[in-house]
């Protein structure tokens, strides 16, 4: 025998409570914006010689390893050569907008302009991808197939 279920209750109720798990959802969602917003607008600073210059991490369009030294290249300006580590910076830029392609290299995700035989174009210039960084970098794109 089947019995049939009724739900007796009010449907204000429920309503309410869909909206409260609305503005929930909303309220999740400023808090991410802010974060993300906060995080890639936090400057960079970086030592040149006996100055210390801010770099908005979204004028960097990719930097360059020489050993102990740094070569930033920027969207505007001439690049910027610091005595800092690759592996340094890479720690620091860990948020998302920048990704290693070589052991000499990190890109700006952002500034790229095309990827073709295992070379990135990021303005004039041509940056080679090595196998090993190959698989990382096809993660982080958002690529549509």
């Amino acid at each position: 025998m089947l019995k049939c279920i009724t739900f007796d209750g009010d449907a204000s109720t429920l309503n309410a409570l869909m909206g409260y798990f609305e503005k929930l959802d909303k309220a999740l969602a400023d808090v991410h914006d802010v974060l993300h917003r906060e995080q890639t607008e936090q400057p960079v600073f970086v030592r040149e010689g006996s100055k210390i210059i801010r770099l908005r991490r979204e004028d960097i369009l990719f930097l360059e390893g020489y050993g102990d030294y740094v070569k930033i290249h920027r969207t505007t300006g001439k690049p910027l050569l610091s005595q800092v580590s690759l592996k340094r910076f890479e720690e620091n830029l860990a948020d998302g907008l920048f990704c290693r392609v070589h052991r000499s290299y990190i890109v700006s995700l952002s500034h790229i302009s095309y990827i073709e035989r295992k070379r990135i174009r990021i303005g004039d210039e041509l940056i080679p991808i090595s196998d090993s960084y190959l698989p990382a970098l096809m993660g982080r794109l958002a690529l549509q197939e």
